[in-house]
């Protein structure tokens, strides 16, 4: 009875995703209720908003472990797995995102004349939300249910480019208070807009980009190693306000530069001495 109890808690995990990715979308609109001068309250449930995207993050990863653990994994587990996403790594972030600028610009920090300008933030929101979908259909025609396939990514992981936006966001809300252009708060408000675009090109890209967690874990590990992983984990818990914008920013930008190393490499190698693992997204539940 353990394997399909586990089967279950996979299948769980995966509804759970979805369940924080419309939390992360109720906090947003409870806090566009707020009054202007509650700038604590707004910012509080801003980053209670991108959290659980985060923890959806945490769920989407462990829904495909456990899949793999009970050898359950099918293609209703795949399915189910890209609408969770959908919700959570497309439209929670591209709504957070739109919501947070147009809030955060309006009135304050951009001249009356230029309000139209906005309608950007719409924009930029509507082709990060576009990009995620055709990513994670992408993922369900191309994808594989064999574990080998499953240590890199053709494109930016739409998770993973969803930790990337909203980790700004939820450093841009301990810089709230400070609403006079040019502080710290104006230029990442300014920012969310290409950020989010960028992230959504790459999503759709061919840029290769690691499997992380399944190249950690695959194979057999010394103590130490599971020692590390742990203190890695408390520390970045410890430090997320800080650790979470740095290391997503870095894991995106991680694509591009190991693909300008490839180049300049294969002009002196051949292309077989870069292989390429078949096309994958977060694992199948």
């Amino acid at each position: 009875m353990r394997i399909p109890r586990v089967s279950i808690l996979a299948s769980l995990c995966t509804l759970g995703n979805a369940l924080c990715g419309f939390a992360a979308i109720t906090l947003t609109t409870k806090a566009l209720m707020a009054p202007d001068s509650a700038h604590t309250v707004f910012s509080n449930d801003i980053k209670w908003a991108g959290y659980f995207v985060i923890l959806a993050m945490v769920l989407d990863a462990l829904d495909g472990r456990l899949a793999r653990f009970a050898r359950a994994t099918s293609d209703f587990g795949g399915q189910l797995d890209s609408m969770a996403d959908a919700v959570s790594f497309g439209v929670a972030p591209a709504f957070l995102m739109n919501r947070v600028v147009v809030e955060g610009l309006h009135d304050s920090l951009i001249p009356t004349g230029l309000v139209e300008v906005l309608r950007l933030a719409w924009v930029c929101g509507a082709v990060y939300l576009g990009c995620a979908l055709i990513r994670l259909a992408r993922f369900n025609v191309e994808n594989v249910h064999d574990e080998e396939a499953h240590l890199s990514f053709k494109g930016l992981p739409s998770p993973a480019a969803a930790g990337a936006l909203v980790s700004f966001i939820i450093v841009l809300t301990n810089l709230w208070p400070e609403t006079e252009p040019g502080c710290g708060a104006s230029i990442i408000l300014w920012a969310l807009p290409i950020i989010a675009v960028v992230l959504g090109l790459l999503m759709v890209s061919n840029v290769r980009y690691l499997h992380l967690l399944n190249q950690f874990i695959r194979g057999r590990r010394p103590v130490s190693h599971l020692v590390v992983f742990v203190f890695g984990i408390a520390l970045a818990f410890l430090l997320r306000e800080i650790i979470l914008p740095v290391g997503f920013g870095a894991y995106a930008l991680s694509g591009p530069v190991m693909a300008l190393l490839r180049r300049i490499g294969g002009r002196r190698g051949s292309p077989s001495d870069f292989p390429i693992q078949p096309p994958t997204d977060s694992p199948p539940t």
